[in-house]
């Protein structure tokens, strides 16, 4: 619920938002990454998996959601929808995966 509460603008069906496929803001990558981490360990805890076929799974999963998100971006006003916004998903997303299975894995 944080990632769209996060990820919404003011709604215009009417007029087409910002499509910036190579937007690159080091700020926004970062806040991407650090808002996908929680996503991926709960993803993980979710699914009760530590292996690497589930942090594949919840990197998947995010990422669907990531696109989800930037496609409704683009009926919106005042946000900007990007590709490096999906991939940000995805490193956040298995970041927090692979530290929760690492975490969670017999030593």
């Amino acid at each position: 619920m944080f990632i769209i509460a996060r990820s919404a603008g003011t709604w215009a069906p009417y007029e087409p938002g910002v499509w910036a496929p190579t937007l690159v803001k080091p700020a926004d990558v970062i806040r991407n990454v650090a808002i996908y981490v929680p996503f991926g360990v709960f993803g993980m805890l979710a699914l009760q998996r530590r292996d690497p076929r589930g942090v594949l799974r919840v990197a998947a999963i995010a990422l669907i959601f990531s696109l989800a998100v930037e496609a409704l971006q683009l009926y919106t006003a005042d946000r900007v929808a990007s590709l490096t916004d999906i991939l940000s998903a995805g490193v956040g997303s298995s970041a927090g995966a692979s530290a929760l299975a690492w975490w969670r894995s017999p030593r």
